[in-house]
């Protein structure tokens, strides 16, 4: 069944997690095996999916760049770049393999790459979809927010180049995004970053 805005409802019939779980709970550990095996060759998401849960440290590597291409993907497919990217697509690969993964390093990369992407695409076309406009400026507070815990202060300087460069490429962007970008990255530089650091007078010079 759709929704007046075309989006899918769950079935009624549907079981409920607890009632799965309590199935599940009481099936053996073929029957589970082969369940799971069923739902890895049903699609690509779901691989990946399983893979980055269970990857390597070379094979999350691997995994990483197989989200990080479906990201890029949405706006510049090898084809060429898309006429009507789908943000939504870009959203779920950077959550499924946050939640997958774990990898708060990762998620925060992904994130970046889709904000960069996204501003590439509305400088090279001048416009984008309201979805991406939205989107990119909550994923990059999403970004902003992992980086300031605990774990993800320590990778600033990993980040920072990056940073600093869609800082000075959200200069005078159209429709408010790079004001927001702006926004989000001089917060969190000032709130973050050590007192030796010249971040904005390296923006000012390169300007």
């Amino acid at each position: 069944m759709k929704t007046d805005s075309g989006e899918i409802m769950a079935d009624e019939a549907t079981l409920k997690w607890s009632e799965l779980k309590k199935l599940f709970q009481e099936a053996d550990q073929k029957e589970l095996i082969n369940l799971l095996h069923d739902l890895y060759k049903h699609s690509a998401d779901n691989r990946r999916y399983v893979t980055a849960r269970y990857a390597n440290v070379e094979e999350g590597s691997n995994i990483l760049e197989a989200y990080r291409k479906k990201v890029i993907n949405v706006y510049y497919h090898p084809r060429g770049a898309a006429s009507q990217p789908r943000y939504s697509v870009a959203k779920k690969a950077v959550n499924d393999y946050s939640e997958a993964s774990g990898d708060i390093k990762g998620t925060m990369d992904l994130a970046l790459t889709l904000v960069e992407n996204v501003m590439k695409y509305l400088h090279e076309f001048s416009g984008i979809d309201e979805a991406s406009l939205i989107g990119g400026s909550d994923m990059m507070k999403k970004f902003c927010e992992l980086i300031r815990t605990e774990d993800g202060q320590k990778l600033y300087p990993y980040f920072r180049e990056r940073l600093l460069k869609i800082y000075q490429d959200s200069e005078d962007s159209p429709y408010g995004l790079g004001d927001n970008l702006r926004d989000y990255i001089s917060n969190l530089v000032d709130d973050i970053s050590n007192p030796d650091d010249n971040f904005f007078e390296e923006e000012s010079q390169d300007n």
